[in-house]
């Protein structure tokens, strides 16, 4: 499970050009604060050492909108997962009443391939939290101020996969507890009359 607010995201800023640290905003429709990212790590070597801005290309889906994002937290502090904007994804050609109707009559919708954003992250609040949208698009500011070494890449990208394996040891390790029993409840207990 993880947070995706993508349909709501207005805009937002990120800046990696300190090696180590991603740091910036994202702005959510409907939200008077935007969500404030302080992220241990760096992003993919498309984004690596640069400061950018996340631009809204395509309006916000008519379907998006009533946000739903209530319990998410302004600090997002925590730990950066896959951030690039070189991911490349199915983009609908066709209206959310199109697209639904196409489905229902067992047909397939429009599609094309486009280069979306994807941003992941590992808060401290709020666990994994993913943007992903090909009506999402980055402007880079001014110059790029280091460039990932393959091997730094390679211990990055091991990270990532770090973080992606411990948040899905937590996730197992809370189901059974949101499901409102533990391992042990379902083991006999000795102590109990029969």
């Amino acid at each position: 499970m993880a947070w995706r607010p993508s349909d709501w995201v207005l805009a937002g800023e990120l800046d990696n050009t300190t090696p180590g640290w991603t740091v910036g905003w994202v702005r959510l429709q409907g939200r008077e604060e935007a969500l404030q990212l302080r992220l241990a790590g760096n992003c993919h070597p498309d984004l690596a050492g640069w400061k950018f801005r996340i631009v809204r290309t395509d309006s916000i889906p008519d379907w998006a909108d009533k946000p739903v994002y209530d319990g998410i937290a302004t600090d997002q502090s925590g730990t950066i997962g896959d951030v690039t904007a070189d991911q490349v994804i199915q983009h609908h050609d066709c209206s959310s009443e199109e697209f639904v109707r196409r489905v229902r009559e067992g047909n397939r919708p429009p599609t094309t391939l486009r280069k979306a954003l994807y941003l992941e992250w590992f808060s401290h609040r709020n666990g994994r939290v993913v943007i992903q949208d090909t009506r999402l698009a980055v402007e880079r500011i001014g110059e790029r101020a280091f460039e990932l070494t393959e091997q730094q890449w390679a211990e990055q990208a091991k990270q990532n996969r770090e973080e992606m394996s411990f948040f899905m040891y937590q996730l197992g390790d809370a189901l059974p507890k949101i499901a409102g029993f533990e391992a042990d409840d379902a083991e006999p207990d000795d102590e109990r009359d029969v």
